[in-house]
């Protein structure tokens, strides 16, 4: 490990490197550390077994403080401190998902509540969908992702180092502008209750970013 990180800080250090090539690097390097944390969860994990360290630390304090008003004051809004801090990946799903995690925090309050246990017509507040809305707002992404993925089968050139850096690169900012459009959908509320127009509105709206881009490039062309 030691020895790989001792390569990338030669390659970042090295002059004839281009800046380009040094870029890429550092993007999918950091785009691969994330992504592992993000799946396989060692941040979380250790977010996790640290939280409940310190809860239990504090249970103890009180336990020790049991008739110091001021004490157990303070150690309570550490407790609810704790408690209530989240980790990155918490934060993400609450961004992209949120629509799904109001609809099961109310099931479960409804659940523990023997006031709702009573015979009741409800009607739930539609839930749009992650994946309709990541399509709908990156529909062009999703359309070239396909091909950008095989880019280097196509050719020799493309399975050179300094070419798979900038593919790898590529795909972390596709990602990455795709999961910002779709964080800025998922800030629309829901039109007249239905999600297909959230839909429908990701779709002109992405279609008419790219519209302007297009249109800004070739005046820009065009005046040179």
């Amino acid at each position: 490990m030691g020895d790989i990180f001792k390569h990338f800080i030669d390659l970042i250090k090295d002059k004839t490197t281009s800046w380009g090539f040094k870029t890429a690097i550092f993007v999918s390097v950091i785009g691969l550390i994330i992504a592992s944390d993000f799946y396989l969860g060692f941040s979380y994990n250790y977010h996790l077994n640290n939280k409940i360290e310190q809860l239990e630390k504090i249970s103890n304090l009180k336990r020790k403080y049991p008739n110091d008003s001021i004490i157990l004051i303070g150690l309570s809004k550490m407790e609810r401190k704790v408690f209530y801090k989240k980790h990155y990946s918490d934060e993400l799903s609450r961004l992209f998902l949120k629509d799904t995690i109001k609809s099961e925090i109310s099931e479960i309050i409804d659940q523990n509540n023997p006031a709702n246990n009573k015979p009741k017509t409800t009607t739930k507040k539609p839930i749009r969908s992650i994946y309709w809305m990541t399509f709908t707002s990156n529909y062009l992404f999703v359309i070239i992702l396909p091909f950008l993925i095989f880019l280097p089968l196509y050719s020799k050139d493309g399975r050179k180092a300094n070419a798979i850096a900038g593919w790898f690169a590529s795909l972390i900012m596709f990602g990455i502008f795709g999961a910002i459009s779709t964080w800025i959908a998922y800030q629309i509320p829901l039109i007249w209750n239905n999600p297909i127009w959230n839909y429908i509105l990701n779709f002109l709206i992405h279609s008419l970013f790219w519209f302007l881009i297009i249109k800004l490039g070739n005046d820009k062309n065009k005046k040179n």
